[in-house]
């Protein structure tokens, strides 16, 4: 008996499964409380000269990774049709990962499993659960990214205590080292010892309840993919239809050629007459078939065209609601082509008129009135010249407008703008100190005289909360206020905490609060910058140009990790921290003075006529003042 699930119950189904495997597929963030332990480990092992801010080169590694990942799991969706399958091989490939890294004997070869490999393998997973939400929750896409996103950021919260339970039951201390660093070696060295078997234990947990939720996420009709295969199926069944009538015609043919030789009394013409009657009526419905085909290749185009889109992309709600306002604009569009081209056409003839016919009617105007009345006449033609030419600008105007809304043509035109490069390095001025703080809190706390490895675990748990919680509440004040606001109240943040942060070694309250404050700035930042990617590069093209912005965060990453490699020992915290402050300082002036909008209007126009009626194609776009002015400026 076949059970029967309504889409309430699969929507559920698949939140819950979404949030807990990316809860289980976090750990990016987690690695800031890992690195002092698995550096430990390593010390007393084969690298016994690894210091603990190289330690730190795994965490810019991981991230460039996941970046590149991303792109691969919408792929595999696609390939295999179904979110359950790829989503099981991808997280038993990442928990394997983890539990593989824990027999590793020296740090490289660490960083190579867990780090490359275990972070390719999170980013093949971390937009399809999310994906697959929206499908089922197209209204509450807000409700989806913000249960997935906040699993993501959990990871840190939850595994991050539970480590340092299993790695550090008794609570041993740190024991300071001449690199200017604290490791657990001599009378602490048990914890270093304790490291493979805790990663293994949390890498078997990983696996076993990822396993059980990649099944929770529950297949959608309208997934990615499987529109082109239904529709190559009805092209398959066309192709068959159309072999089978080939077939009918040569065996009718067959049929009649023993007829004519068996009928005698019947005349020629009439025989002639009918056969070509019947090849008539099996060529038209040949033709009457391929011309389906044809309709189904133009739709598994488009349907492609679709399906890339959503490739590559780490869509926050923000952007699928542009998309949702998009798509309904286009398919009022597609059912109103025919109006539109006929408005059109219309357009040209009043704007265009035939010179001969105007040149008749004018002579013959000129001929049947009085010099006067010809002066009033040509007066009320400049005024009515003037309005027309005002009602074009406006029509230009608004037109531009479309356009710009649109975005940029194609990712080729975006990537020479400007703009494009400037917004990057933006996201890279504002994601720096998040990613400083979040990767070095343990070694700046110890500095600052906060020893305790119970104390240093618990500032990572809650500020892992920080970083996944405050994700709603940036994206609520961006449907309030815009991104420049939003982004100079993040900036303004980083400045103040930049400059006080140093100030916190008097009291551990103050201390937990600003690295939650941190954190959410962090948070802040990547949950904004899709929503940034979209206003100047168009919701299309700026989601296809996403990752770019990743790699931008991981550039940002590794200066964080060289700063500390070469310079904490010279200069210690409290000078890289200047450092951070001027970066906030040169981002809040970029953002408040640069202009980063760009006039795609003159990209679609002067763009050839072969790519540009592609673009329309493609994009839909059939409002009658885009296609004049495009018109217009030829």
């Amino acid at each position: 008996m076949k059970i029967v699930i309504n889409n309430k119950v699969k929507a559920v189904l698949t939140l819950v499964g979404g949030f807990l495997i990316l809860l289980m597929n976090g750990s990016i963030f987690l690695w800031g409380q890992l690195n002092v332990y698995v550096t430990s480990y390593f010390r007393q092992k084969e690298d016994a000269g690894l210091e603990l801010s190289l330690g730190g080169a795994l965490f810019p590694v991981m991230m460039a990774s996941l970046a590149t990942g991303i792109p691969l799991g919408i792929k595999l969706l696609k390939f295999f049709g179904s979110a359950r399958t790829c989503l099981l091989i991808s997280v038993v490939i990442s928990s394997m990962m983890v539990i593989l890294s824990s027999f590793a004997q020296r740090f490289y070869q660490f960083i190579i499993i867990y780090g490359v490999m275990g972070g390719f393998a999170q980013g093949t997973i971390y937009f399809v659960p999310i994906y697959m939400g929206y499908l089922y929750l197209p209204n509450n896409k807000g409700l989806v990214a913000g249960i997935n996103t906040c699993g993501f950021a959990l990871n840190a919260f939850f595994f991050g205590l539970l480590f340092f339970h299993l790695v550090n039951p008794k609570g041993l201390p740190q024991i300071s080292n001449h690199d200017g660093y604290s490791y657990f070696e001599g009378s602490s060295i048990e914890v270093a010892k304790n490291v493979p078997e805790a990663i293994r234990t949390l890498g078997y947990i990983f696996l076993s309840v990822s396993v059980v939720a990649s099944q929770l996420i529950v297949y959608h009709p309208n997934q990615i993919g499987q529109e082109e295969k239904r529709l190559k199926k009805q092209l398959d069944n066309k192709g068959n239809e159309i072999k089978d009538l080939n077939i009918l015609k040569k065996e009718l043919q067959v049929v009649d050629s023993n007829f004519q030789k068996n009928s005698d009394q019947i005349p020629l013409e009439t025989l002639q007459t009918d056969n070509i009657q019947k090849d008539q009526l099996i060529n038209k419905h040949i033709d009457l078939v391929k011309l389906e085909e044809e309709l189904i290749q133009q739709q598994i185009l488009k349907v492609n065209n679709e399906d890339k889109q959503r490739e590559q992309v780490y869509i926050y709600p923000e952007i699928l609601d542009q998309l949702k306002q998009e798509n309904t604009q286009n398919q009022l569009d597609s059912e109103n082509q025919i109006f539109h081209h006929l408005n059109l056409i219309q357009f040209m003839k009043q704007d265009h008129p035939n010179k001969d016919q105007h040149k008749n009617s004018f002579i013959s105007e000129i001929s049947c009135k009085k010099e006067q009345e010809f002066q009033l006449y040509l007066q009320s033609k400049e005024k009515q010249v003037k309005f027309d030419l005002q009602e074009l600008k406006k029509k230009n105007k608004l037109a531009e407008e479309q356009l710009n809304t649109q975005g940029a043509p194609s990712i080729a035109i975006c990537l020479k703008q400007p703009q494009f490069y400037m917004s990057i390095f933006l996201g890279f001025l504002s994601i720096g100190f998040g990613l400083l703080i979040n990767g070095n809190y343990k070694p700046l706390a110890k500095d600052y005289g906060f020893t305790s490895d119970s104390f240093q675990s618990l500032v990572g748990s809650i500020s892992g909360i920080a970083n996944g919680f405050c994700r709603p509440l940036w994206s609520t004040l961006l449907d309030k206020f815009s991104f420049k606001r939003v982004l100079q109240i993040l900036l303004t943040i980083e400045i103040i905490t930049s400059l006080s942060l140093q100030s916190t070694h008097i009291s551990q309250i103050f201390f937990v609060f600003w690295i939650c404050i941190i954190h959410m700035t962090l948070g802040g930042t990547l949950s904004m910058w899709p929503v940034f990617s979209s206003q100047i590069n168009g919701v299309k093209i700026g989601s296809q140009l996403y990752g770019f912005y990743w790699y931008g965060f991981t550039l940002a990453n590794l200066l964080q990790f060289l700063l500390v490699l070469y310079f904490k020992k010279k200069i210690g915290f409290n000078k890289i921290f200047y450092i951070y402050f001027a970066q906030a300082l040169v981002g809040l002036l970029i953002v408040t003075f640069y202009n980063f909008k760009v006039n795609w209007s003159k990209h679609y126009i002067s763009t050839p006529k072969t790519q540009q009626s592609q673009i329309i194609t493609e994009t839909q776009l059939q409002s009658e003042p885009i296609q004049q002015l495009i018109t217009l400026n030829k």
